[in-house]
């Protein structure tokens, strides 16, 4: 009785330990499993954190080639149709130099409801703006150029002044502004009052850019204009203003300070 008892309790000790054994044994696997996850998950966390978003800007997005495209180049080489008129023209809700019926107080859809956000802007940091002109037909066009022709001649002329169908403010895209007061009125001493100021710093928050730039008639073929703003959409607009460039020079066109013999023709579905 007594040997039996003992072998019982050496095989007792013996199960426990075993047991006890691979307890320990399951307890140290199932902590390294854990601890592995918890690393990975770690370092995935890690990755998805430091991994940075890539962003690029692309001058695909359009045409400089179509005459309806909000990126449309029209300069002294670049001519638009003699019947393209832009669609959808409205008149601003901002401070009018002549009556909301004019043709020239009209911009496209776009520009006109992006120009009422500048001017409300402008008039919270207390400045007054007012649209001279917008949009001119390209007849309108012929007479303005050939006003500046009779009065000036036509050297003054092409370097204020576009010809017909190549003129900016014919795709309703372009606008003149001046101050509320009228001071330095299509002039460029407009640069050096507070409203051109305020435009050449905050104009391209709100898509436009100051289409001739102050020492770049050789790229442009035009004088300094602080009063001609053109509006070519909010990541364009931020993108010249970063590389202070021409439209010429940011889409690598060919600059023109005359008109050649043969321009290219601006066409739609280009």
């Amino acid at each position: 009785m007594h040997l039996a008892w003992h072998v019982t309790r050496k095989i007792l000790l013996f199960v426990f330990l075993a047991i006890a054994v691979a307890v320990i044994v399951w307890w140290r696997n199932d902590r390294s499993e854990f601890n592995q996850q918890t690393s990975s998950s770690s370092q995935s966390a890690i990755q998805v954190k430091t991994t940075p978003t890539q962003t690029s800007f692309s001058k695909k997005q359009y045409s400089v080639n179509d005459p309806t495209s909000i990126w449309a180049v029209v300069n002294k080489g670049r001519v638009l149709p003699s019947d393209y008129i832009p669609a959808n023209l409205t008149s601003p809700s901002i401070d009018l130099s002549d009556s909301s019926a004019a043709d020239n107080m009209h911009l496209q859809a776009s520009a006109s409801a992006a120009l009422e956000k500048l001017v409300t802007a402008a008039k919270a940091d207390g400045l007054k703006l007012m649209l001279v002109s917008g949009y001119r037909s390209y007849a309108t066009q012929s007479s303005v150029y050939s006003g500046y022709v009779s009065s000036s001649g036509q050297a003054f002329a092409d370097s204020t002044s576009a010809r017909a169908g190549h003129s900016e403010h014919q795709t309703g895209l372009a606008a003149d502004l001046g101050a509320l007061n009228g001071l330095c009125q299509l002039e460029k001493c407009f640069g050096d009052t507070p409203e051109g100021k305020w435009l050449a710093t905050n104009a391209y928050k709100y898509g436009f850019i100051i289409r001739y730039q102050k020492n770049k008639t050789a790229l442009t073929g035009y004088d300094y204009e602080p009063w001609h703003l053109r509006y070519v959409g909010g990541e364009l607009a931020a993108e010249i203003n970063k590389t202070d460039q021409t439209l010429e020079q940011f889409f690598d066109l060919p600059s023109y300070t005359g008109y050649p013999a043969n321009g290219y023709q601006l066409k739609a579905g280009n």
